[in-house]
């Protein structure tokens, strides 16, 4: 991993459009594109520096036994077929993936098997490197965006770990919280804090420079905390979503109550990501197989799309173009589309599907 080198100047997740010019292909402006995958979605994530590169990480029997597959698909064909660009067998699920902010090649997933794992795409033969320290699945993975040597972690051993993927060591774990950890997301801002959330209801910012010990710690919500992001334009801002199927949004600075309290998903809200384009937007997917845009100034829900046929845990917005979304659920599928120009056209035909039952006992290789 000592050979990784930024390739290129941009791929910023600060929200600054300006890192988008020229690097976007013109067939992708318009791109509406169903992707089968063979397991069932968790993940999605454009990658920073090629805006028609789309990472998938999926698991087999719904991640609850089985193998995973990684998958990096070009979807610049406008409205054609997804071009598989490479893809990897794993022994796990890959419950997450992230790309890599210093190498455009290179994508970090979160293993069922308790492993972080790092593909380069141009080496298609199996993972770079795999870093081994949690005792029980790892459910989410970032890159810092600011401090590119440094990627976090968030297990169901409770555990939040930080690692140098140039060294292939772990640098920090936090213990703070007592249930599972789900979601580790780097500040955009300020480059050594975490906002961490997990099964026990609570939101953690950790900082790197302060210890293990949060600088800041609030029940969010009453029930498990899912997922967390950051607003690209207000260093202040982090929003979470949570299995009392609400979205909150909270005020670093007053962190008492939420600011925004956002209502319309019908059950546990699966992931969120704030608008790289747009400050008062947001997105979320939900296991009620939505995916919703909202206004943070509206209160509001302001588009919803219910695409999928199966839970969608997989979500992302493009860097290199405005509103461009990525989907990926339970039904074996991937979407990208432009979410202001209406919903995506239907799947083709026998493409999305239910993953089949799992075998009986003894039939499984893991």
């Amino acid at each position: 991993l000592k050979q990784f080198r930024p390739s290129v100047s941009f791929g910023s997740r600060s929200g600054l459009s300006t890192c988008c010019s020229g690097a976007w292909p013109d067939g992708l402006r318009q791109a509406m594109t169903w992707v089968p995958t063979p397991f069932a979605g968790y993940s999605c994530e454009f990658s920073p520096f090629h805006g028609n590169l789309v990472a998938v990480g999926t698991a087999q029997y719904y991640g609850i036994v089985g193998n995973g597959k990684v998958h990096v698909f070009d979807v610049s064909n406008r409205g054609g077929p997804a071009v598989p660009v490479c893809e990897w067998l794993t022994k796990d699920g890959v419950y997450d993936v992230a790309w890599s902010e210093a190498n455009e090649h290179v994508l970090l997933t979160g293993q069922g098997d308790g492993t972080l794992k790092l593909f380069d795409w141009s080496r298609p033969q199996g993972p770079i490197m795999s870093l081994e320290e949690h005792t029980a699945e790892v459910y989410g993975v970032d890159w810092n965006l600011n401090q590119k040597q440094l990627v976090s972690s968030a297990s169901w051993d409770h555990t939040v770990k930080v690692w140098d993927a140039m060294q292939g060591v772990c640098v920090s774990t936090f213990r703070a919280h007592r249930q599972i950890a789900y979601a580790a997301i780097w500040s955009p801002a300020r480059p050594a804090c975490l906002a961490t959330v997990a099964g026990d209801a609570m939101m953690h910012i950790q900082d790197l420079n302060a210890g293990e010990a949060p600088v800041q710690s609030l029940q969010a919500h009453q029930h498990e905390i899912l997922t967390v992001d950051w607003n690209k334009y207000n260093e202040f801002m982090v929003v979470t979503g949570s299995v009392d199927k609400t979205i909150r949004a909270f005020d670093l600075r007053n962190f008492t109550q939420p600011v925004q309290v956002l209502h319309g998903h019908q059950l546990a809200v699966r992931r969120v990501k704030c608008h790289p384009h747009c400050e008062t937007q947001i997105v979320s997917a939900s296991y009620d197989m939505s995916v919703n845009v909202w206004d943070m100034n509206m209160a509001q829900m302001i588009k919803h799309f219910d695409h999928h046929s199966e839970f969608v845990l997989g979500l992302d917005l493009s860097l290199f173009e405005e509103n461009l979304m990525a989907s990926a659920a339970w039904d074996r599928t991937c979407c990208v589309w432009n979410c202001v120009q209406g919903p995506p056209p239907p799947a083709p035909p026998g493409m999305a599907q239910r993953v089949p039952p799992p075998p009986g006992p003894g039939q499984v290789t893991r």
